[in-house]
């Protein structure tokens, strides 16, 4: 999606810290950085490891901008906004650790927050299938679609919002899973929003996996927002403290951290179990599979995969 406001186009989902609300002052940067090296997805990539690193820290927003001519190589300028709870120090800190910074605007906004509620304004539910309704609290679902399942998902410090390719694909595989009874691993669970819908769509028992202790604590808070209390289910902070075995085990995550788990993956799959990998790139699905493969006895058997922009998602069993 690109908007474009007085000459800038802004690319890429603007990302809001909406745990942390804005004092009066704040403080706009606008980050110039260097990163000619990287392909458009590599790109794409990077932002998404910058935002989610700037917002962990206590930034109020981040935004990917761009002037037209800058569009085949749009990662050049990244604005961020901060209130006087973040020190400038920290923020360039952070992104020192992924690019190197050739200038910077500053500018103080007074009296400026119209920003969260223009963000606000122009997030829309996703409907998934015939299923599930991902929303926000503030936003009332349309009359026709309340008989779907509404999953309530806050953007905030975990990844899910049900925007993302990689957690649509997901979404729409889960919709169609027979998981009434079944036991889910929801694998790098971020905001809780995989494991949520397998809940609703009748999950027995579900562990949420998340080393990042932040996400376990939004999930957690998902949890309740959701009426998913009663459930039962389990927060761990690694896959090995995972007490009991998966039908299903749902992983939305990276390539290496993927192929790095595969081991420790397939030997929390009960038998006949199935496998859901998302997080990865289209020319990535055979590598992966691959290093799933290779920790086996039995033949992989891949059920289905699907695509959605540059991303994959790709669902396997053992035979």
């Amino acid at each position: 999606m690109k908007t474009s406001f007085r000459g800038i186009s802004i690319l890429t989902t603007l990302k809001v810290n909406f745990y942390k609300l804005p004092n009066n002052v704040l403080k706009k940067y606008i980050f110039q950085i260097d990163s000619k090296d990287n392909n458009n997805v590599e790109q794409e990539i990077l932002f998404s490891l910058i935002s989610d690193n700037l917002i962990t820290i206590g930034c109020l927003s981040v935004s990917n901008i761009c002037t037209e001519d800058q569009m085949n190589d749009p990662l050049k300028n990244i604005e961020v906004i901060i209130d006087d709870r973040t020190a400038y120090i920290q923020l360039k800190k952070c992104l020192e650790e992924f690019v190197e910074i050739s200038n910077v605007d500053e500018f103080e906004l007074v009296n400026s927050t119209n920003w969260v509620e223009v963000y606000k304004e122009n997030v829309a539910p996703v409907i998934i299938n015939n299923s599930f309704v991902i929303a926000p609290d503030w936003i009332d679902v349309p009359e026709n679609t309340q008989a779907l399942s509404i999953i309530r998902i806050n953007p905030g410090l975990a990844f899910g919002t049900g925007s993302h390719p990689t957690t649509q694909m997901c979404l729409r595989t889960i919709s169609s899973l027979q998981l009434s009874n079944k036991s889910v691993i929801d694998l790098g669970c971020g905001s809780g929003i995989l494991g949520i819908a397998c809940i609703k769509m009748g999950a027995q028992n579900i562990t949420f996996v998340d080393n990042d202790f932040v996400a376990l604590g939004v999930t957690r808070e998902n949890l309740i927002k959701n009426c998913c209390k009663n459930t039962d289910y389990k927060l761990v902070s690694s896959l090995t403290k995972a007490s009991k075995k998966g039908d299903f085990i749902i992983a939305n995550i990276l390539l290496n951290p993927l192929k790095k788990m595969a081991r420790a993956i397939k030997s929390k799959l009960k038998k006949n179990g199935q496998i859901l990998l998302s997080g990865i790139l289209i020319d990535q699905v055979d590598e992966l599979l691959l290093a799933f493969e290779e920790q086996s006895d039995r033949n992989l058997v891949k059920l289905e995969e699907m695509h959605q922009m540059q991303w994959a998602c790709v669902r396997i069993s053992y035979r």
